[in-house]
C-alpha cells in the first residue's frame, strides 16, 4: 500500500512541474533508467494537439521507436535536435496502418542525411518487407543523388525483419518481445475475420528489470495475449477509442472502428485482470478527447494508477520509481549542429 501512495505522490509532483527529479536521472549503460517520450498519442484523424502514434525509447546505449505516424520527425527534432533524428536505429511496427507507419522514410532517410551511419533496422508484421522493398525504390533516385554531392553511403541499408511472436531481440539487458494482437477487420455480426492477410503487433520491452507493454491497435476480448504478457508490468500502454454519441452518418462511421479498438471499459478490465504499476493512454481516439473524460469512463472498471498521454509527456522508469514529466525541448535548430558528413 505504502508503495503505491509513493507512486502516486511521484505522479501528482511530476503534473505540477516537478521535471528536476525526471533530469536527475540520465540513461546510461551503466544504469537501469528507461526514458519513453510520447511523440504523437493520436490516431488517423488530423490534429495539432496529438500528432500521429510514436513512442521514443532511452534505455542503455539504444534509442528505438515504436511506429512513426505522422509529425514523428518533427517531434523527435523538438525532443532532441539531430542527435536524436540520426542516433535511432531501431523501429518496432505495429501493424501497417497508414497513421502508424507514415514516417517510417524519414526516420530512415533523415536519420541517414544527418549523421547515422549504422543501418536501421525495422522489425514488424507480415508485409514490413513489401512496404519497405516499395519506400527504398521510391526514394533509390534521392538516394543516389545526395550519395553523388558527398554523403556518406553508410547509413543507408535496412534490416527488415518480420516478426509474429515470441523473443525478436535480446542484446545489452534489453529484451523485446512480440506477440499477436486483435486488430484484423471482422464481420460485426458474425465476429468472424474478413480473411485479410496480414497481421497486427503488440510489443514488451523489458529491461534491468522494467517492463513496458504496447498493446498496438487492439479490441479487447478474453483471449487477447495482453491478458498475459501484461501481467504486472510497471507500464502498460493502451490505446483507448470513445464511442461517439447519437446516431449521425458521421457518429456512426467513427463508430464502425469500434469493432477493432478498445473503449475504456474494455481497456480498464484490461488493466484490472494485469495490474500493471500504471497503466497509460495513448493511440486516443477522438483526439479531442479529454484526460477526464477518459478517467471518468474507466474509474468503474479500474481503480489502479491511470496516465492519459499527451503530445511530449516523458515518463522515465529509474529503480522502483516511475515519474511522469514533461519532455525539454532541446533542439536548437541549428544545421551545424547536425553531423552530415563528419559521423
Amino acid at each position: 500500500m505504502m508503495k503505491l501512495l509513493n507512486l502516486t505522490c511521484l505522479i501528482i509532483l511530476s503534473f505540477i512541474g516537478n521535471n528536476a527529479l525526471a533530469q536527475t536521472y540520465e540513461v546510461s549503460p551503466d544504469n537501469d533508467v528507461m526514458k519513453l517520450t510520447f511523440l504523437g498519442t493520436g490516431a488517423p484523424r488530423p490534429s495539432t494537439e496529438r500528432y500521429g502514434p510514436s513512442i521514443y525509447i532511452e534505455a542503455g546505449d539504444h534509442k528505438i521507436l515504436v511506429d512513426a505516424g505522422p509529425g514523428m520527425r518533427e517531434r523527435l527534432f523538438e525532443a532532441g535536435g539531430f542527435a536524436a533524428i540520426s542516433g535511432v536505429d531501431h523501429l518496432l511496427i505495429t501493424h501497417l496502418h497508414f497513421d502508424h507507419t507514415v514516417s517510417i522514410s524519414s526516420a530512415w532517410l533523415s536519420g541517414w542525411l544527418f549523421g547515422r551511419r549504422v543501418p536501421l533496422k525495422i522489425q514488424g508484421p507480415v508485409g514490413i518487407k513489401d512496404m519497405m522493398e516499395n519506400i527504398k525504390k521510391a526514394y533509390q533516385w534521392d538516394v543516389d543523388y545526395r550519395v553523388m554531392v558527398g554523403v556518406p553511403i553508410e547509413g543507408t541499408e535496412l534490416i527488415v525483419d518480420e516478426v509474429s511472436e515470441g523473443v525478436i531481440f535480446n542484446e545489452d539487458g534489453i529484451k523485446i518481445t512480440a506477440f499477436p494482437v486483435e486488430h484484423m477487420p471482422i464481420d460485426v455480426k458474425t465476429g468472424k475475420l474478413l480473411g485479410l492477410r496480414g497481421e497486427t503487433l503488440g510489443f514488451r520491452i523489458d529491461y534491468k528489470g522494467h517492463s513496458v507493454l504496447f498493446s498496438g491497435d487492439t479490441r479487447s476480448t478474453e483471449e487477447s495475449r495482453i491478458n498475459e504478457e501484461g501481467k504486472g508490468v510497471d507500464l502498460l500502454i493502451h490505446e483507448v477509442q470513445v464511442p461517439s454519441p447519437g446516431a449521425t452518418k458521421e457518429a456512426n462511421l467513427a463508430n464502425v472502428s469500434l469493432s477493432v479498438h478498445s473503449t475504456p471499459e474494455q481497456a480498464g478490465l484490461v488493466f484490472t485482470k494485469t495490474k500493471p504499476r500504471m497503466a497509460v493512454y495513448s493511440h486516443i481516439i477522438p483526439p479531442g478527447t479529454t484526460a477526464e473524460e477518459l478517467e471518468k469512463d474507466t474509474k468503474p472498471y479500474y481503480s489502479g494508477p491511470l496516465t492519459v498521454a499527451h503530445d511530449f509527456m516523458e515518463i522515465t522508469l529509474a529503480g522502483d520509481e516511475i515519474i511522469v514529466g514533461e519532455r525539454e525541448k532541446q533542439s536548437s535548430g541549428k544545421f551545424e549542429d547536425s553531423n552530415v558528413l563528419e559521423k
